[in-house]
């Protein structure tokens, strides 16, 4: 029997039952998040660490989301190889069932294939960057890791954007999807972008891509995350959008505590922003 096959063991049918698995790149065995979890019933991918095809990973968790009892799973890898996975998802499998599916990064691309697909949200966030209050929101229901604190630019209220739902998340990852089936629906929606790499240069083509896709023209919203590189991305963008004429009315939201860095909160995708 491989470690990856080692499971928490419980006889307490009210425990949490948690998955833990990787769609992306292989992925460190998850030995704190597991430890940390102890009072949940965990599962582990038999091929977490491991190279494999896109599709072995996408049948684990088609199985997975068959089943239906998972309260949640978290993936805890990232990188690039999501979307050799993403084609072999049973996407409609999550619409059914009562499983709530987070990741982040390269999960970007599956967490809005989802969401657009069934309607239902899922969530932005690396469970092993914030054990504590992960622990915390599932032993006690803390709301804390959901709410990320937010301010405008300029004179906009929050409130109005109560009504927007989400989409979006790392935006290299986000960007392969276009072109393809799984391209979400942005019209009325904030669209959230976050960056680990990639200086200003970088950035700038990659907001000047989205202004060339029509994207800026559909959102209500722009919100900015911790962009790893950068020391402050909102320069940057907003010089793009005034030079690809996008609309300089957009308004746009920002936070320091949704990213890739240690501590960072969850953020739901398809779900409206202030709900």
């Amino acid at each position: 029997m491989t470690k990856e096959y080692e499971t928490s063991r419980t006889t307490d049918a009210r425990r949490l039952k948690i998955g833990l698995l990787g769609l992306s790149d292989p992925a460190p065995w998850p030995g704190e998040l597991i430890q940390a979890l102890d009072f949940c019933d965990v599962h582990v991918s038999p091929i977490l660490s491991r190279p494999s095809a896109g599709d072995a990973r996408a049948a684990v968790w088609n199985d997975w989301m068959r089943q239906g009892d998972f309260d949640w799973i978290f993936d805890v890898s990232g990188g690039n190889l999501s979307t050799l996975a993403l084609p072999f998802l049973e996407l409609e499998l999550y619409g059914a069932c009562r499983t709530l599916f987070a990741g982040y990064s390269d999960l970007t691309p599956v967490l809005n294939a989802l969401s657009a697909a069934t309607g239902k949200e899922t969530l932005l966030f690396s469970a092993s960057q914030n054990i504590p209050a992960l622990c915390a929101f599932l032993k006690e229901g803390d709301p804390a890791l959901m709410r990320p604190d937010w301010h405008a630019l300029g004179s906009m209220r929050l409130q109005e954007l109560v009504q927007a739902p989400v989409a979006g998340g790392n935006i290299r990852c986000l960007l392969k999807l276009a072109g393809t089936p799984w391209w979400p629906d942005l019209t009325g929606r904030v669209l959230f972008l976050e960056a680990r790499s990639g200086n200003a240069m970088a950035i700038a083509s990659m907001v000047a891509q989205l202004c060339n896709m029509g994207v800026m023209d559909q959102i209500r919203a722009l919100a900015l995350g911790q962009f790893t590189e950068l020391q402050d991305p909102l320069p940057v963008v907003l010089t793009v959008l005034e030079q690809m004429g996008a609309r300089m009315d957009l308004p746009v939201l920002l936070t320091s505590e949704v990213g890739h860095a240690p501590g960072s909160k969850g953020l739901w995708i398809g779900k409206e922003l202030f709900s």
